[in-house]
């Protein structure tokens, strides 16, 4: 996966490489004030007395040669007067294996290998991972323009909220007594994949709908609970259109039901039910207020 680094200034891409080399040595980074560096952006240290440091480059556009020319007349003679045990470079730009040997060539003996070196490549990897995503959500300029991370990050906060909606069911679910209106609903689900339940508050919607929604579960449906915006469950169907999902909604629409499903015919809530219906791998779940 890409992210735009493009968005990032100079001190958010250092403060970002700080924090991507303290996950990945399991080790604290020290980062500075802005303003001249002495060729330092981050330190950590090996020991009590052995002083690593990390540089960064944010020449995400600048061609490589450019980039080459300012280590070797810059960057070199203050990493040889700061002469640390471990140096560490980053850099927003697209390196080569030839451009990496070159580089950790310059600052032998300071870069004990390749992998001290990280590009672009490197950076999107390692943030692209499930367990750095705490780093990419704090780091808001990554993704506010990238489709596909904010897809993830949405998704994953729909699959919270469904897993605590499941576990709330369940604990419940003890007293259910099951009715011929469970029998009737199942009976829906199977013939249009898609179940309305509506009524005044009280009468037992909610209950029907979660022991429903249990029954798919058991099937090995995936449960997604539906908040809001219609548009939460056209991407997971759009992504996932080969697997089997229940999505359930809880009061949807509340009071505007009526409207959406007999007023609007070319709205969201419709287009979607009807590709729910054409669709045997999909169940959709909905109690409303309204009686229609």
């Amino acid at each position: 996966m890409e992210y735009d680094f493009s968005k990032l200034n100079g001190r958010e891409f250092e403060s970002l490489a700080a924090s991507i080399i303290e996950k990945e040595l399991k080790n604290r980074v020290e980062i500075f004030k802005s303003g001249r560096d002495g060729g330092v952006d981050g330190r950590f240290w090996i020991g009590e007395k052995n002083e690593g440091i990390i540089q960064c480059k944010h020449y995400l556009e600048t061609p490589y040669p450019q980039l080459i020319s300012k280590l070797k007349t810059e960057e070199l003679a203050k990493v040889k007067k700061l002469n640390p045990s471990r140096y560490i470079f980053v850099t927003s730009k697209k390196l080569s294996r030839l451009n990496k040997q070159e580089i950790k060539e310059f600052f032998e003996p300071y870069i004990h290998t390749e992998g001290d070196i990280w590009g672009l490549e490197d950076l999107n990897t390692f943030l692209s991972k499930k367990e750095n995503q705490d780093i990419v959500e704090r780091n808001y300029k990554l993704w506010i323009t990238s489709a596909s991370v904010l897809d993830i990050l949405y998704n994953n906060a729909i699959k919270g909220r469904s897993k605590a909606t499941i576990r709330e069911i369940e604990e419940k679910s003890y007293r259910y007594v099951l009715t011929k209106n469970h029998n009737k609903g199942l009976a829906i689900l199977e013939e249009n994949n898609v179940i309305i339940l509506t009524g005044e508050p009280g009468i037992g919607k909610t209950t029907l709908a979660d022991n429903l929604a249990i029954n798919y579960i058991a099937k090995g449906y995936e449960f997604c609970d539906i908040e809001e915006d219609i548009s939460e469950a056209e991407n997971l169907f759009r992504e996932n259109e080969q697997k089997k999902i229940l999505f359930y909604c809880d009061d949807f629409l509340g009071s505007n039901m009526y409207d959406a499903i007999n007023n609007k015919k070319d709205s969201h809530i419709v287009k979607f039910i009807n590709r729910i219906k054409k669709d045997k791998g999909k169940k959709f779940i909905l109690t409303s207020r309204t009686n229609i």
